[in-house]
């Protein structure tokens, strides 16, 4: 026993790298079923068992903007079958919105492939009265209990808090666990506005449960060419997008990282997942782990300003 244990600690990383997978990958996913990080993971699930014969599953874990998800990663084997697939909330935002971080995004994980970036809508309910941007400013003006808004995710909740900061208005935050509880109040009435990602809320929009009155993203898109663009609408310069990637465990092999990253690349430069992404509003985001990398760095930095414009609490 002593003679084979010493014959596994000598065989390097590498060949047990080139043999990968041989059993399930799990793709931890911090938001719940329903949402748009969700809904692309259940497709790039698919897509790693065709490229890689793998069982591949998704695993929901939601909470704590995120947190309680990256730890689970984590704590996994850094073997390369426990894969992330989250957002900017716990690999940029997170770090300007809570005082204490149980993780380091930077340190503690490995950047793998960009999958797609997602716009913002401002959106009420469809019997509204509100029909542009310049009159739901106007109605939260001059109400004397402030508008509430809902929030499903980070990205949510950072759109509105730029936008009230932006726009001189007050709004009440009602914060939920996820996008799709989130929408399901403010199409029955019990919260006056969301912003949420295209993802989740197009097909409400599409039915007739909601109006959108604007996008978050710097140019209309063209999933919903009427709808116009905040800045465009009278906040000049107002921009935010919601992104996914995924990331490993710091210490997973580089072989892994290069294979899941291969794999991932081409699910997202796919036809099917373009045409997938154009139909609720999202841009494929294709990259190398250096990229992504550097397109989170660069976004902490921008949530950081989002959170001292809008003055956000930390929790």
């Amino acid at each position: 026993m002593a003679g084979l244990s010493a014959l596994i600690l000598a065989i390097p990383a590498t060949s047990f790298a080139q043999s990968y997978p041989t059993r399930q990958i799990t793709l931890v996913v911090p938001f719940p079923a329903g949402s748009a990080t969700d809904g692309v993971a259940r497709r790039l699930a698919e897509s790693l068992k065709d490229a890689s014969g793998a069982t591949v599953i998704v695993e929901n874990k939601p909470g704590a903007d995120g947190n309680l998800a990256a730890l689970s990663v984590l704590r996994a084997d850094p073997d390369g079958y426990t894969v992330f697939v989250t957002t900017n909330s716990t690999h940029a935002a997170n770090a300007s919105l809570f005082n204490t971080m149980p993780f380091d995004p930077k340190k503690d994980f490995a950047p793998v492939a960009g999958v797609m970036t997602i716009p913002m809508m401002l959106t009420v309910k469809s019997d509204s009265p509100v029909k542009t941007l310049s009159e739901f400013i106007a109605l939260a003006k001059k109400r004397e209990k402030p508008l509430s808004f809902a929030s499903g995710n980070t990205s949510s909740r950072g759109a509105a808090e730029l936008f009230k900061s932006r726009a001189g208005i007050q709004m009440q935050h009602v914060p939920y666990r996820g996008m799709p509880q989130a929408l399901t109040d403010v199409v029955g009435g019990q919260v006056d506005t969301i912003f949420s990602d295209t993802s989740s809320g197009l097909g409400l929009v599409r039915d007739g449960s909601l109006r959108a009155i604007a996008v978050t993203s710097p140019k209309r898109i063209s999933s919903m060419p009427d709808v116009p663009t905040i800045a465009e609408s009278g906040l000049p310069g107002y921009e935010l997008a919601a992104w996914v990637g995924v990331f490993v465990h710091a210490k997973t092999a580089p072989d892994i990282i290069a294979k899941l990253n291969r794999w991932i690349t081409a699910f997202v430069n796919d036809p099917a997942t373009v045409s997938y992404m154009g139909t609720i509003g999202a841009t494929p985001f294709p990259s190398t782990p250096e990229e992504l990398a550097a397109f989170a760095d660069a976004d902490t930095k921008r949530w950081a300003e989002i959170v001292e414009v809008a003055k956000m609490e930390k929790k």
